[in-house]
Formats: C-alpha cells, sequence, structure tokens
C-alpha cells in the first residue's frame, strides 16, 4: 500500500512541477485583410520577385485585462514552405514611385506598433520583398516575457507571385491585338475587352480625330476606305518602329494601376518633317499633275490622288518614332493607366467607362497619330 502512496505522490508532484514551469498560450489570432502586389524598375528587385504588401489584423484574444500584446514590425515575418524567413522590408517609403505611394498606413519595417489591450486588435501593413514562386505564411511572435518565443500564423489566401507579371502579359496583349493592329494568343486569355468592340472604337476615334486636322485642306482629307488604309500606315509605322515600356505595376483585389511611356508616329509632326526634308515637293507635285494629264475639271482630283498615293504614305513611313519628337513623333512619358477586373481578366477602358475624357484616352491619343500635347496623369 506504501508503495503505491508513494509512486502516486510521485506522480502528482511531477504533473505540479510541469504546471508551474509550462509557460502561458499566447493569446492571439492573425489574419490577412488584403494583398498588393508591386513591381518596377525603382524598386530594385530581382527577375523573380515581387514587392508585397500586405494588410493584416492582430487579434489579442486574451479575456486576462492584464494581458497586453506588445508589437512591432520586426515580430511579424512570412515563412515559405522551406522555412526560409522573409523580414519586412526596409525600404523607404518616400523612395517609392509614385504610383505606389498611396498606402498611408503602411508601417515602417522598424516601427514599433504599440501595445494591444486584451479583446482588442491592430490593422496594420507591411512590405515584404517575396519570390514569385513560392507560397507564404504570415507569422507573429511573441516577445512579451510569458510567452517569448510562441508564435500565431496563417496562410497568405490568394497570394500569386505572378500577378504583376499576368497584368504585363494583359497590356502586351492590348498593345498588340489592338492599338498596333497585329496579333496576340494571349488577348482572350488575360483581356476581357471585347475585341472588335475595342478595335472598333479604335477606328473610330482615328476617324473622328483625322477630321479635325484637316479643317483648312478639306480637299484633300482621307474619306471613306481611305480611311482605314491611311490608320493601317500609322499602325505599321508604329509596330514596326515604335515603342512602348510599361513600369511601376501596382495590383489590388479588383483593380491594376501601371505607368506606361509611348512613342508614336505624329501625324500633323511627320507632315512638318516632310515636307522640311523634301524641299521639291511643290515641283513633284507639277510633274504629277502634268504627267497625268491634269485640267481644270480634274486637277483637284489628280491634287487628292497624289496627296494620298505619295505624300501621306512617304510622310509617315519615313518618320521614325524612336527619333525626337521633331522629327515626327509623339514622346508619352510616365502615363498612368487604370485596369479592373473582370471575370478574372483585366478590363481596359472604353469608351462607356471614360465618358467626359474619351477625346483626351492617352493610350488611343497616342496611337492614333495625335500630337504630343496631353497633360501627364499621375
Amino acid at each position: 500500500m506504501k508503495k503505491y502512496l508513494y509512486s502516486g505522490a510521485l506522480a502528482l508532484a511531477a504533473v505540479l512541477t510541469l504546471s508551474a514551469c509550462a509557460k502561458p498560450k499566447l493569446d492571439a489570432k492573425l489574419s490577412v485583410n488584403d494583398i498588393v502586389y508591386m513591381s518596377g524598375s525603382d524598386l530594385k528587385l530581382k527577375d523573380d520577385q515581387t514587392l508585397v504588401e500586405v494588410s493584416f489584423k492582430l487579434e489579442n484574444t486574451s479575456e486576462d485585462m492584464e494581458n497586453e500584446l506588445k508589437t512591432s514590425a520586426k515580430q511579424f515575418y512570412l515563412k515559405d514552405k522551406d522555412g526560409k524567413k522573409v523580414t519586412a522590408s526596409k525600404l523607404d517609403k518616400s523612395d517609392l514611385p509614385t504610383l505606389f505611394n498611396k498606402n498611408k498606413n503602411v508601417e515602417d519595417a522598424t516601427d514599433d506598433f504599440g501595445k494591444i489591450e486584451a479583446d482588442d486588435y491592430k490593422t496594420v501593413s507591411l512590405f515584404f520583398e517575396v519570390s514569385n514562386d513560392e507560397s507564404y505564411k504570415l507569422y507573429f511572435e511573441s516577445k512579451d516575457e510569458k510567452t517569448e518565443g510562441q508564435t500565431v500564423s496563417t496562410n497568405l489566401k490568394d497570394f500569386d507571385g505572378k500577378t504583376t507579371t499576368n497584368v504585363k502579359k494583359a497590356v502586351d496583349a492590348y498593345f498588340n491585338a489592338v492599338l498596333l493592329g497585329g496579333e496576340s494568343k494571349d488577348y482572350s486569355k488575360f483581356v476581357s475587352n471585347d475585341l472588335d468592340k475595342a478595335k472598333g472604337e479604335l477606328n473610330q476615334y482615328f476617324s473622328d480625330s483625322l477630321q479635325y486636322s484637316y479643317d483648312a485642306t478639306d480637299n484633300i482629307k482621307p474619306t471613306g476606305d481611305e480611311i482605314p488604309k491611311v490608320f493601317g500606315w500609322v499602325q505599321t509605322a508604329n509596330r514596326e518602329r515604335g515603342s512602348y515600356t510599361v513600369d511601376n505595376i501596382i495590383v489590388a483585389k479588383d483593380k491594376a494601376e501601371f505607368n506606361v511611356s509611348m512613342s508614336t508616329i505624329s501625324m500633323k509632326a511627320a507632315d512638318d518633317a516632310y515636307g522640311a526634308n523634301h524641299p521639291n515637293l511643290t515641283d513633284d507635285l507639277k510633274n504629277y499633275l502634268q504627267s497625268n494629264g491634269a485640267n481644270a475639271g480634274n486637277v483637284d482630283q489628280l491634287t487628292r490622288q497624289y496627296y494620298m498615293e505619295t505624300y501621306l504614305p512617304n510622310s509617315i513611313k519615313e518618320v521614325s518614332p524612336s527619333a525626337p519628337k521633331t522629327e515626327g513623333t509623339n514622346i508619352f512619358d510616365n502615363y498612368s493607366v487604370e485596369l479592373t477586373k473582370k471575370d478574372d481578366k483585366w478590363a481596359f477602358p472604353d469608351k462607356d467607362s471614360y465618358v467626359g475624357k474619351w477625346d483626351y484616352y492617352p493610350l488611343f491619343y497616342a496611337y492614333t497619330g495625335q500630337q504630343g500635347t496631353l497633360t501627364k496623369n499621375y
């Protein structure tokens, strides 16, 4: 009997000892509210990296009103599936491109967030530089004496490291298939705009703008089937010798925004440059009229024919959009364009969504031979 009593006493003592030494459990809950993805040349990221702004909520679930939770940026970090830790980026928010520096609630990587009282919570955002092909969990590690080293974690819901890459693919598809009049096998995969409708709006935009540029020379203004022919020349020049660059992509849940710089044909500047570079145009026209038997009854028609068959196509073909704007080009630098998410694809602005500003929609304006006089919109 004594033997059993002695064994029981030892067991009870062991339980009491363990209970006395065991740390209290960390009463906290972590959840992700939103993820914003960013990529850009100024961010100095590796080719396979994206900058993400993670907005999250940390709750102190303790019922003991004396249990305050100390928090700071250093206590939050990501871990990939191999356990590699990613701490908050130490970039200076003031160094971010203008397009990114919109969320005034983003915390600095060295910030002390203060304490969270029992049954309360704090919502903050931090930047992390992540690898595009990884998956991550967000962790909070306690630094309080009673629960030091304990963590709570949560998955980065719907994290997709290829988000900004897919936006760039959507932009390329739209530029190639719509603005440049070419083809894109990715269009239906990444762009939600109906392709025929988008092309139709662009063609109409060109036709409308063309009418204003011939007010003083109505006798040579392209009409009817000539209009798409002229636009074809413009698109070919932009496709073969123009350029565009996309930078500073920022992607939230239902919208995206990016900066684009474009070098495109300006028909007016091309006209001026062609005239300056060909001082014998008047003689060329006279020779053309004489060789085609011009008379009082057909001189206007022949002049128009010369313009459409010789002057206009050559003026467009001779200029290089990569040259300075004085040589017949437009330089549109760092324009901001917004996209919206629709059916898991990206929708570009159209005539219905750009109400009141359609005449100056940067992408159509730049790619229909307009003069580069737009005001930057960033």
